[in-house]
């Protein structure tokens, strides 16, 4: 029980607190002299008060800047939270989208006080003028800004390289507490679920038994090469790929789950069907030689770009038709002073997960890129606001030779 003088104490601070309170004579002698009508103020006025100084910094909350999105996500219930580490950025995500924040700077000073819209409806109809005191909650000059961002997936692959498939003799090799779960994968990596589960194909990131598992390179570069091979040894078109017939020959060493990954990855629905009705798939042309490229790089990293070029045709099964282009993203092609051709290995995946570091890095290996040669790089990078080109316009330079486009360093020569 409150003692008597705990009473009178508590009683006095917030007669203190109330004490600068001004009354409905002195609001009305306020608008007369700023010469504003009564008849054009709402019946119910409100009068701020605050019980610390203004000037104060409020750490119980914080303002956060919303866009559209991420408004109707919040008044529709929905999960919107900061994602990361507590060594890492924080980055704000809803189900579909992932946000960077940064700290600003208020235009003017923001006061934070209840809804005005309840105490305006728990009032009514007022006949005549009223006044209530409403508590400043907060006082704030900086506030919390959000620009939509990639995801930020490239841990993804770091944090699953320990316990990735490499075959199914490697298993007993896996110690199972290192396995990541849906709840401890979402909970590290930046960036929203629908982004998380729409790209983790792309990464070859597959679910077994109930942990999230990545095909290593190794099994990739040993897995798909079998399911190429039978298209010879079937005697198939590259639009004639019988998946069961297919998976049925390699069962014994490609899981199921293994292989629905690297299946959906490599192929999709062709015209074709069987006599049956079941319907045929074709191989994607320029992911299975990027990979047969990617191998023989893997192998030799440097190469005459002519001799290269027979090899990776000697490599690929008679359908598939090996092109430059098709190298982009894991070769680069650079010219020597006595312009003779060669092609390195140059990895998508081994450059920064930063913007202006990989900008940096695709610059110095190489002076000038064309649009197709450098998007493969740039890619991960494009939000529905801002595309490949968009990012090159702003960070790179153009520069036309022999009427060909090509984009440089902006700070370069």
């Amino acid at each position: 029980m409150e003692s008597d003088s705990e009473t009178n104490n508590g009683t006095q601070d917030k007669q203190e607190d109330m004490s600068f309170v001004k009354s409905t004579a002195e609001i009305e002698e306020t608008l007369r002299l700023f010469r504003i009508h009564t008849d054009n103020v709402k019946p119910l006025t409100y009068a701020l008060y605050s019980t610390e100084p203004l000037d104060k910094p409020s750490e119980q909350f914080m303002i956060l800047e919303a866009d559209d999105h991420i408004l109707k996500s919040i008044e529709a219930g929905e999960c919107v939270s900061f994602r990361g580490e507590l060594d890492e950025p924080a980055v704000l995500c809803s189900g579909t989208r992932s946000y960077e924040v940064k700290e600003a700077e208020t235009s003017s000073t923001c006061l934070l006080i209840p809804s005005i819209d309840e105490m305006e409806a728990k009032a009514g109809d007022l006949s005549e003028k009223k006044m209530e005191s409403v508590q400043i909650l907060g006082v704030y000059s900086k506030y919390f800004e959000i620009r939509e961002c990639s995801p930020k997936l490239g841990k993804l692959v770091r944090v699953l390289e320990p316990t990735a498939f490499k075959g199914l003799e490697y298993e007993n090799t896996i110690e199972k507490s290192a396995l990541l779960d849906w709840d401890k994968v979402k909970s590290i990596i930046q960036a929203s679920d629908g982004e998380i589960l729409r790209h983790i194909p792309d990464l070859l990131v597959v679910e077994m038994n109930g942990y999230f598992r990545l095909i290593s390179f190794e099994f990739e570069a040993r897995a798909v090469p079998l399911m190429l091979d039978l298209l010879e040894a079937n005697s198939w078109e590259i639009d004639e790929v019988d998946k069961e017939e297919s998976y049925d020959s390699l069962k014994e060493i490609i899981p199921k789950p293994v292989f629905e990954c690297l299946f959906a990855k490599y192929a999709s629905p062709s015209d074709k069907t069987k006599k049956d009705g079941t319907k045929l798939y074709k191989y994607d042309e320029e992911k299975s030689t990027k990979l047969l490229a990617r191998m023989l790089l893997t192998g030799c990293p440097s190469n005459n770009l002519s001799d290269f070029m027979e090899a990776w045709q000697i490599g690929c099964p008679p359908a598939l038709k090996p092109k430059e282009e098709y190298l982009y993203g894991v070769g680069i092609i650079l010219e020597d002073d006595m312009r003779r051709k060669r092609v390195n290995l140059f990895l998508e995946c081994d450059l920064s997960d930063n913007l202006s570091t990989r900008l940096d890095q695709l610059f110095k290996a190489k002076p000038k890129w064309t649009v197709k040669e450098i998007t493969p790089y740039l890619e991960k990078f494009s939000t529905s606001r801002q595309d490949v080109n968009a990012i090159l316009t702003k960070f790179a330079r153009q520069a036309t030779v022999n009427g060909e486009r090509f984009y440089c360093s902006k700070h370069g020569r």
